[in-house]
């Protein structure tokens, strides 16, 4: 009876043994393949490397997340989208953040790219600014951010918005890229790379950063609730983006970078690549502050049709503490 009780206890001891070893070996594969997290971005362009570098060259996973990346043809569609929460943060328009939050939403920005290198390229038969009166103009909607880094490039160039006839082409700038192409569009505010990587022809009038333009060119949004939540998760996902512009930055990294710009802009053209790393790689910030004067200057802007965003709140919209946080762990690093 008694050795029949001690078979008994050691079946139950073994059976609790390989069921503990169970659960750990489950929560060390669920801590290797990291936290499932669902990022929305818009746009298709070079300036978003950091963000793409993170994911393909592993930094989102050494931080413990398991991102999936959904790509969303325009902010007017993923701010919606993160509202809902079907995701748990937006890589999008700063300024479609803000109009969403002089609705009520309660959303913040963490962290934002440099300045898009936004460029006003005209048809090639196009040589002057007068030549621009009367034609077709493409933007993505009235109100967004490249229908006024238009505005303000005319109003530099001496052009009044009336004078040409604005087109909102949906869909992002690869759209209004083929819209270009087509001839349907005279001219356009965008970045070039877009142009040459489908082999457009093209001519620049007027370059909106050295015209002193800074239109920031998207930011990392979530609601405020998520940051309340999963403060952790976001600054994983700083530290990534940190790390990730660091190691592009790193000319020994230079055929990995390539190699990332082909699988997101889905081409093997070498002369592509070499742009996109010319343009994209070394203007890049390391540690990717949200610039409040220069949202501010782009909101002014936006105040026209919508007067409640010159009274919006930036500092309450915008939070830079992860993104210190992370540059204060970067210099006692380096102590």
């Amino acid at each position: 009876m008694i050795a029949k009780f001690s078979v008994n206890c050691a079946r139950i001891v073994l059976l609790l043994v390989s069921f503990f070893a169970f659960l750990g070996l489950s929560y060390a594969a669920d801590a290797a393949r990291g936290e499932p997290i669902k990022i929305g971005y818009a746009s298709i362009s070079g300036n978003r490397i950091s963000f793409w570098a993170a994911q393909d060259a592993g930094f989102f996973a050494r931080h413990g997340l398991a991102p999936e990346l959904v790509f969303i043809a325009t902010s007017a569609q993923g701010i919606p989208a993160l509202i809902a929460g079907d995701l748990a943060m937006f890589v999008g328009s700063p300024e479609t953040a803000a109009q969403a939050a002089v609705r009520g939403v309660d959303l913040v920005i963490v962290a934002s790219s440099d300045p898009t290198q936004y460029k006003l390229v005209v048809q090639p038969g196009i040589k002057n600014v007068a030549e621009l009166r009367g034609k077709k103009i493409g933007i993505d909607r009235i109100g967004g951010s490249s229908y006024y880094a238009t505005r303000r490039i005319f109003e530099k160039l001496g052009l009044k918005p009336e004078e040409v006839e604005f087109m909102q082409v949906a869909g992002g700038g690869v759209q209004r890229a083929a819209a270009f192409r087509s001839g349907v569009l005279s001219g356009v505010v965008t970045t070039v790379e877009r142009l040459d990587r489908s082999n457009i022809p093209y001519h620049v009038m007027a370059d909106a950063i050295a015209m002193g333009i800074r239109v920031i060119g998207s930011s990392v949004i979530v609601t405020r609730s998520f940051r309340d939540r999963n403060p952790h998760l976001i600054l994983s996902f700083v530290r990534a983006l940190s790390e990730a512009a660091h190691w592009t930055k790193n000319p020994k990294n230079r055929e990995a970078v390539r190699r990332v710009f082909a699988h997101f802009l889905r081409t093997d053209d070498p002369s592509i690549l070499d742009l996109n790393y010319r343009l994209y790689v070394d203007s890049q910030v390391l540690f990717p502050h949200t610039n409040i004067e220069d949202l501010r200057s782009n909101l002014s802007d936006l105040g026209d049709s919508n007067p409640k965003l010159r009274a919006l709140n930036l500092s309450e919209l915008v939070d830079n503490s992860f993104v210190q946080r992370v540059e204060a762990e970067s210099r006692a690093t380096r102590r």
